[in-house]
């Protein structure tokens, strides 16, 4: 990486880009020494001094002179931050010839100042030449920053190329960008808060309600159907209110439907946006970018910045950057199910990580120093003030507590004062030797003044003996700086220990000015002191004295008055400190990261394309009842109201020539289209005399292959819709896209690798994965997700605050390459798979082993209908087989296998044809989560109400035993005093449910249940009916057996290993007779339903608890 970034910096001084250099130089001066890179840092600053430009190195970041042409919220977002001046097209020269600005910044603008600038940015104006012409003459470096990237990447590329420097809001352009200009001087310049307009300072009463002040957009129904779904769910928690950005207009691409009159309660001004974002204790973020790593609204950095809590659909940047810190999910249950675990003190310590986070590291200053330090070589400081923290004591060890307070403190750019009666000879062990701590006696500091002791430009912090200071006390004390320019910041509201209790007293005050702030329980500019008064006289008052100045409360937490007294210390930090929360990645590794991103392989935007005018003039009108195809500024929208599985084919009017396709006879395409609609495109090939020889269908948003017939002469070409829906194509690209991004961020040193994974229209998919995965969570444990599928983009989803990234082998090869991971925790290997792991044989991989990837196909043989399906089985079964020994035997580098029964381990060595060593595999059953699935002594007359929750997706699941044992219950007296509810979904479903259908006691449900829907449903059953044909544990029955349900199940492959007759009923394989029997017999004997369930109970918590099992894994595997 070093000879990387020396080559770099010599090709850029080489090139005359000195700036670019000098900022290399600079970074490797901080890996290897700035000795060895001193002489080459003078050679770039000499070069940069050239007449008459300034040098602003060391300027203070509000006096450099900043051009630029900006809309207008980005302009008031950096005015405060510098000098900076609006540009008019008409006057370009001249106001740069009075001004000589030290940078010309210049954003993605559709409008600029005065809507001067209406489309001359993108279309690289005569105006925007001239002020490009001045600044290269007087080597005025130039800044262009994309906001709108990665929708209008191509909009303003051609722009992008006239400038020095080019920062965009998403790290995945940052490849595309370094290919298309040709040099290395691109970078990451997300949104951010601007504190001046954005902060925590109480204006309203908040409404413990949502709010949601936006606009909403026909044309995009991803967000709209996100939106729709949280209409459905948070009023049932707390009310919603809508601010409707076009109130009383009339376009129907930008009403609300009906339904959301209830909620909507005017408009807002942009002038008075406070409103929503500090009226309310919540509020609602929709992004419309849902999948770029870094790119995502700017609200919520605003949001965050007014302590506000914040919730919002899926964003991969939003997950990155902010972690918890915001409440994202596509589902409005999962985010009300996350707030109802949030009590009130809970919510505002989640609100006070949110609003330290974005001004520790997410303000227009943050983003600004970022810029000059690479435009212009700044190296100001831009940090928080110091701190010197003093107090008074008798002697050391009266102070000792104060020195414990001082030394957990997080901020860094801190001191500690002492000024003692006694001698400060005294044992000062307490005390590192290296802790910035200074000692001195009362004598002494009585002969100095408070002027002498503390810096103009220091903020000065009392602290008492008695009281308790939590980690963040002084940091978010100096953190509101930020927003506040407040002589004394303190804590009005506060903490306090009092007769073996902690309280909180003056409430109300937080985020409110104060008058008389305790002093200490407060920090103060050093300016705001009595500079001509003695340290010790001022110090003896303070315990019980108060600021005589006005000043700002803040926040109550990190602190308790009189909490040394306390007799639970930990239990007092619990109540006080800030709980663990995810607060995403630290900007500044973000940043770091996105520096070292190297030029994309080749550049996609020089593919041929047929854009949105192109698709619809080939396409011509049409006029179909449910199906509307339209042009519009964002691309091709297609709307379809077509019935769920009916599909319908769209061509255009004229057939083309072969020769009329961009690509020639081998077709390599890529069609990229918004989620909301299953589209596909279709190629049909005509010979000469326009007949049909061949056809393919492509779907979206994946790189296909085909090649064109030698007979061919003519194509036609076309789309299939199905279903209903919304969605927009914004182009076909005559290529393949790159599918994954040039730099894949990763959180964690261990990587779970599966196939499958839940969302929230597929619940069950893996779930035991998922549970894994959440349990790890639980545990502080956090862990990435990858997901492997060939030839797919590369996407991420959230499924119950667990992020899961989904992409091909090279994807996967490039989170590996990384080299952040550690560990791989592998569920259902593949061939695939391993063909990118074996390539980093020091990588530790845990492979769990489940069922059918290592299984042969007599082991399913139920499956196979016919002797085709047996034959191609048997085919596939040879591959399988032969993978897995040749990685078993001899045993990869650093793989383990883990099974789930004793009883698949052993089929498995039987089939492979040998053991491997006891070292080289675990048996660890799947976790059942005893806390979810909770036990309650169940009423005898449940014995009557028997559950079924089950795929239908193949034979293995036995669901026609259920069904047989059923109907043979029917026979018997007991049937008719039963319940039988049967849920789940898959392609048998129907057909073999078709015969419980006529039954008034049978309730049949498609579909599919969360996991706390299911352990609310565990409560009003008590028998589950789970046969099977294969199983290596049962992870579904286990979760009823946790809840006390009795299960009526099937003793074959390793269900023994987890039932036994105390607990269940073990009928034989295919003995639907047994199930029934079993039915009748805990129907005909309540008292050995009722041992039976706590039995049930009982075994699962002795063999599979969570606690134990996940503790066993993170033990012997995860490491971190």
């Amino acid at each position: 990486m070093q000879q990387s970034m020396v080559r770099r910096a010599a090709a850029e001084y080489a090139q005359g880009n000195y700036l670019a250099a000098l900022d290399l130089y600079r970074r490797l001066s901080e890996f290897l020494g700035e000795h060895n890179f001193r002489a080459n840092i003078r050679l770039c600053e000499r070069k940069l001094s050239a007449p008459g430009r300034r040098d602003c190195k060391q300027l203070a970041l509000k006096t450099i002179r900043v051009a630029g042409v900006m809309d207008e919220f980005t302009f008031h977002s950096y005015a405060p931050e510098c000098n900076l001046l609006a540009l008019t097209p008409d006057h370009v020269t001249a106001e740069l010839d009075a001004f000589n600005p030290d940078l010309l910044f210049i954003e993605s603008a559709w409008r600029g100042k005065d809507d001067l600038w209406n489309r001359k940015i993108g279309s690289l104006s005569r105006e925007l030449k001239n002020a490009l012409q001045w600044c290269n003459e007087r080597q005025v470096p130039t800044v262009f920053w994309n906001k709108e990237d990665p929708i209008h990447f191509e909009t303003f590329l051609t722009t992008a190329k006239q400038f020095d420097y080019v920062f965009t809001t998403d790290i995945d352009c940052i490849a595309r960008y370094k290919a298309a200009l040709g040099h290395d001087r691109v970078f990451l310049l997300p949104f951010a808060c601007q504190p001046a307009m954005h902060n925590p300072l109480e204006l309203y009463a908040r409404k413990d309600a949502f709010c949601f002040a936006g606009a909403y957009y026909v044309r995009y129904p991803e967000r709209t159907r996100d939106l729709e779904n949280y209409v459905a769910e948070f009023p049932n928690f707390r009310p919603l209110e809508i601010f409707d950005r076009n109130f009383g207009k009339s376009d129907v691409n930008y009403q609300f439907p009906e339904k959301y009159r209830p909620y909507i309660v005017g408009t807002l001004p942009f002038n008075e946006i406070d409103k929503a974002y500090k009226g309310y204790r919540y509020a609602i973020n929709l992004n419309s970018i849902k999948q770029s790593q870094t790119m995502f609204a700017r609200r919520v950095y605003e949001l965050l910045g007014s302590n506000t809590v914040t919730v919002s659909n899926y964003s991969r940047g939003v997950r990155l950057l902010f972690g918890d810190l915001v409440i994202a999910s596509d589902s409005g249950k999962e985010i009300v199910e996350r707030l109802q675990r949030l009590d009130d003190e809970a919510v505002q310590k989640h609100q006070l990580a949110g609003l330290r986070k974005v001004m520790l590291e997410h303000s227009y200053a943050h983003r600004l120093a970022y810029v000059a330090r690479k435009a212009l070589g700044w190296c100001g400081n831009d940090a928080l003030p110091g701190v010197a923290v003093v107090a008074h004591g008798t002697s050391i060890d009266a102070c000792r507590p104060v020195v414990e307070n001082f030394l957990r403190q997080s901020y860094p750019r801190k001191r500690l004062l002492l000024v003692l009666d006694a001698a400060p000879a005294a044992d000062t062990s307490a005390i590192p030797a290296d802790a910035p701590v200074s000692v001195m006696s009362s004598d002494t500091a009585a002969r100095a003044t408070i002027g002498d002791l503390f810096a103009a430009d220091e903020w000065v912090a009392p602290m008492a003996a008695d009281d308790y200071y939590g980690p963040n006390y002084l940091l978010d004390l100096l953190v509101a700086t930020r927003y506040s320019d407040a002589p004394v910041i303190g804590k009005l509201t506060r903490y306090q220990a009092d007769a073996g209790t902690t309280k909180l007293i003056d409430a109300g005050h937080a985020y409110r000015p104060a008058n008389r702030l305790p002093m200490r329980s407060s920090v103060a500019r050093a300016t705001a002191l009595p500079l001509g008064l003695s340290l010790p006289a001022w110090l003896q008052a303070m315990p019980g004295d108060a600021w005589q100045i006005g000043g700002l409360s803040i926040d109550p937490f990190n602190y308790c008055q009189h909490g040394r007294a306390a007799a639970d210390g930990a239990a007092l930090a619990n109540r006080v400190d800030d709980p663990a929360i995810d607060c995403g990645m630290p900007v500044d590794q973000l940043l770091r990261s996105a520096e070292n991103i190297p030029a994309a392989e080749f550049d996609e935007s020089t593919l041929p394309k047929w854009n949105a005018t192109k698709l619809f003039q080939l396409l011509g009108s049409i006029a179909h009842p449910n199906i509307d195809i339209e042009v519009t500024p964002d691309g091709l929208r297609m709307t379809s109201t077509l019935p769920d599985g009916k599909h319908e084919y769209l061509y255009v009017r004229e057939n083309l020539p072969i020769s009329a396709l961009p690509t020639g006879r081998v077709l390599e395409t890529n069609l990229d289209a918004a989620p909301g609609l299953d589209i596909q495109y279709v190629f049909v090939f005509l010979d000469d005399k326009k007949r049909k020889i061949h056809h393919v269908i492509h779907t979206a948003n994946r790189n296909h292959t085909a090649t064109v017939p030698a007979e061919a002469a003519f194509v036609r070409f076309g789309w299939r819709i199905c279903g209903s829906g919304a969605s927009t194509v914004k182009h076909l690209l005559w290529g393949h896209a790159r599918l994954d991004s040039a730099l894949l961020l990763g959180r964690s040193a261990t990587l779970v690798l599966t196939n499958h994974y839940p969302n929230y229209d597929d619940l069950y998919r893996n779930g035991f994965v998922h549970s894994r995965v959440k349990a790890y969570q639980a545990r502080g444990v956090r862990v990435d997700v990858f997901r492997l599928r060939t030839n797919s983009a590369t996407s991420y989803h959230e499924f119950q605050n667990v992020d899961v990234l989904t992409g091909t082998q090279e994807a996967l090869a490039k989170l590996l390459d990384s080299g952040r991971y550690t560990n791989v925790l592998v569920h259902f290997l593949s061939p695939e798979m391993w063909d990118v792991l074996e390539r980093y044989p020091g990588l530790k991989k845990i492979v769990w082993v489940h069922g059918a990837e290592i299984q042969p196909w007599h082991r399913r043989d139920y499956n196979f209908q016919t002797d085709q399906e047996r034959a191609k089985a048997m085919h596939e079964s040879d591959q399988r087989m032969a993978f897995w020994r040749g990685i078993l035997n001899p045993l990869a580098s650093n793989l383990k296998l883990v099974f789930v029964s004793r009883y698949f381990a052993e089929e498995v060595f039987e089939d492979v044809g040998f053991r491997l060593p006891d070292e080289a595999y675990s048996i660890i059953h799947n976790p059942i989560d005893t806390n979810l699935f909770s036990y309650q002594v169940k009423p005898a007359e449940q014995r009557k109400r028997v559950l079924s929750i089950r795929p239908y997706a193949s034979r293995k699941y036995a669901n026609d035993l259920s069904v047989q044992a059923i109907l043979k219950l029917s026979d018997l007296p007991c049937f008719k005093d039963m319940e039988f509810r049967l849920i789940g979904d898959g392609k048998l479903f129907d057909e073999t449910l078709e015969p419980l259908r006529g039954f008034s006691n049978v309730t049949i449900q498609r579909g599919f249940l969360t996991h706390a829907e299911i352990a609310a449903l565990h409560k009003e059953y008590g028998i589950c009916l789970t046969p099977t044909r294969m199983d290596a544990q049962g992870v579904s029955r286990d979760e009823a057996m946790s809840s006390g349900l009795v299960p009526i199940t099937s003793a074959v492959a390793a269900i023994p290993e987890f039932v036994d007759a105390g607990c269940g009923i073990l009928a034989d394989a295919e003995d639907a007779d047994g199930l029934a029997a079993g039915l009748a017999a805990l129907y005909n004997d309540p008292s050995r339903f009722e041992t039976m369930s706590c039995a049930a109970a009982a075994r699962v918590r002795r063999q599979c608890a969570v606690d134990q099992i996940v503790g066993d894994e993170l033990d012997q595997f995860i490491r971190i």
